[in-house]
């Protein structure tokens, strides 16, 4: 399956009965999976404009690095923190997002734990979830028994 609209705000997160935190995908209206195509690709920032408008596992690994880099900066590549406060500046912000993705310029992630991962999800550099998950466990040395809990969420 693919989703298609990865971003921030399709993330649930609840506090379980143990007290540890749970971590839920929603709104698959705009996925993929076999046959059946939602039509749907990610807002500007977690898209890659170069791209033609057909979703594939690349499309969600390109959205998972504007993800990860949300959750680092607390706001969206190229964007300030907060709603945008009119259609005109969301607007602005999607050619400005585009305009910078399509010259590959990427936010700077200097300094930011799992940089490293971001850039490589906006470069293409993995084909799959694993892939992401085995850097991950190499860049932030996740232990054995968190990385398996982690990957078995995904496969």
């Amino acid at each position: 399956m693919i989703h298609s609209d990865l971003r921030p705000e399709n993330y649930l997160l609840h506090q379980n009965s143990t007290g540890s935190l749970d971590v839920y995908l929603c709104d698959f209206g705009g996925s993929t999976c076999g046959d059946i195509d939602g039509g749907h690709l990610p807002d500007s920032g977690f898209s890659d404009p170069t791209d033609p408008w057909v979703s594939t596992p690349v499309t969600d690994i390109f959205s998972l690095g504007s993800v990860f880099y949300t959750i680092m900066t607390g706001h969206w590549p190229y964007k300030s923190p907060g709603p945008f406060k009119t259609v005109e500046e969301k607007r602005n912000y999607e050619e400005r997002v585009d305009g910078f993705f399509r010259r590959r310029v990427w936010p700077n992630v200097e300094g930011l734990t799992g940089g490293n991962i971001m850039i490589g999800c906006w470069r293409k550099e993995y084909n799959t979830v694993e892939a992401i998950l085995r850097a991950q466990k190499a860049e932030l040395l996740i232990p054995d028994y968190i990385s398996d809990e982690i990957t078995g969420l995904f496969l």
